[in-house]
């Protein structure tokens, strides 16, 4: 009966989309619209553009470097006078910026605005000399061309105090390679990806890094690992010209660490962010905090994709989609529950997810308009797609746990269809 009853669960699903679908079909297709930078309505953009938005990851994807150039590499340590405390001085810390797109390039910016050192590798080095230009409802940013210290290869920049990292989760395996040459015992890596991505990405690095400490909850090669979630609408509008029209909050949480109390870890990650304009919050709990991103990504990255390249309000406002969407949110949440009670044993450590986290997320969903997620773009675009971490991980671990989540399973059935159709 249980097999049955999950067949039904999956012919329903199908069938919404299917509905959906016919429904499209009848649609008139609207325009291209992005989020204006000077205030919250929509304008039409003739040209596809680089995108990250609220649960969205940074469009900037990385392979290992291969020739190396560099602009300026006086980085000193200093005290600076912070903006928002003009009595409290703070240290000036030498930061590098694995990924300089949409999310890497605002946040390093920001960084950079009060006094930090910021060094920014991308793959690709940009051909303008106007330095790297930011134009954000929170205050607009020049970094000039001599003071945007720019590479395309990790070897050649300098290591530093913090390593922040916006790439996608489908640069995994390369990531070790990018930051190793930044690192030192002292040093805080601050990850900032979508998806379940952080047992791979320790395995990664200590396997990099010939590391056989025994103590599982640590690295040898830097002081923290910490996973960032990023609330944010970013648009890479050009090499060096970036467009932040919405929100901004960054949250984080602790990994794997070698700090002496779970406190210092907390007070060094608000102390880098400290005095910016950077909206922060620090989740006591990592795995809880990708499961609640998590509880966006996989309806509405997945629904956006599985329909073969709709936005948000396309999904919120089809009374099927919509439903498909709670349900899916339902799933998530149910497997999100089961592993973090399969992982602490004390329920004090851990606050379920439920109907608080749904009713936020589907508000988010209804005030974004026409947004085209991360996802929908690399399909459209035909770039690599997020399908491991973001998908089929959260599908393995509910299949492991036994949670069922039909739904889940059929939706990522389709994107992965679409993976190997177009070799993404």
């Amino acid at each position: 009966m249980v097999l049955l009853s999950n067949h039904l669960r999956v012919a329903q699903s199908f069938s919404l989309l299917r509905d959906a679908g016919f429904r499209r079909l009848h649609q008139q297709q609207q325009p291209w619209l992005w989020p204006s930078s000077n205030n919250n309505h929509w304008k039409i953009c003739g040209r596809s553009l680089s995108s990250s938005f609220l649960f969205g990851s940074s469009s900037f994807s990385a392979e290992s470097p291969t020739t190396s150039n560099n602009i300026s590499t006086n980085f000193q340590s200093s005290v600076v006078q912070r903006s928002g405390n003009k009595d409290e001085e703070v240290k000036s810390l030498k930061v590098a910026i694995v990924g300089a797109g949409a999310v890497g390039s605002y946040y390093g910016a920001r960084l950079h605005e009060v006094g930090h050192k910021c060094q920014f590798y991308t793959r690709t080095l940009p051909d303008s000399g106007e330095g790297l230009q930011v134009t954000s409802t929170d205050g607009d940013i020049h970094i000039p061309a001599d003071e945007w210290h720019v590479f395309n290869d990790t070897k050649q920049m300098q290591k530093a105090d913090w390593v922040v990292v916006a790439l996608k989760s489908s640069s995994l395996k390369v990531i070790p390679d990018l930051i190793i040459p930044l690192l030192q015992s002292t040093t805080r890596v601050l990850v900032i990806m979508n998806g379940l991505i952080e047992d791979d990405l320790v395995r990664m690095i200590r396997e990099k890094t010939n590391d056989t400490n025994l103590d599982r909850s640590q690295l040898a090669c830097c002081q923290t690992l910490y996973g960032g979630m990023a609330l944010i609408c970013s648009n890479r509008l050009a090499p060096g010209r970036i467009d932040h029209s919405y929100a901004g909050l960054l949250s984080a949480g602790v990994a794997v660490s070698s700090s002496a109390t779970p406190e210092e870890d907390e007070e060094a990650f608000r102390s880098l962010f400290r005095n910016t304009t950077v909206p922060i919050t620090y989740d006591a709990n990592l795995l809880r905090g990708r499961w609640k991103k998590m509880v966006w990504n996989l309806p509405f990255n997945g629904i956006s994709v599985a329909m073969g390249g709709i936005t948000v309000d396309q999904i919120v406002n089809d009374p099927g989609l919509r439903k498909l969407a709670y349900t899916i949110m339902d799933e998530t949440i149910a497997t999100a529950n089961a592993e973090l009670s399969a992982v602490y044993d004390d329920h004090d450590e851990w606050e379920p997810l439920g109907e608080a986290e749904k009713d936020q997320m589907m508000t988010l969903s209804d005030g974004m308009g026409p947004y085209k997620t991360s996802t929908m773009l690399d399909l459209t675009n035909r770039r690599a797609m997020e399908v491991r971490y973001m998908f089929r991980e959260p599908v393995k671990r509910a299949e492991k746990l036994g949670v069922p989540v039909p739904h889940l399973q059929t939706l990522v059935a389709m994107i992965e269809a679409y993976q190997r159709k177009y070799g993404l």
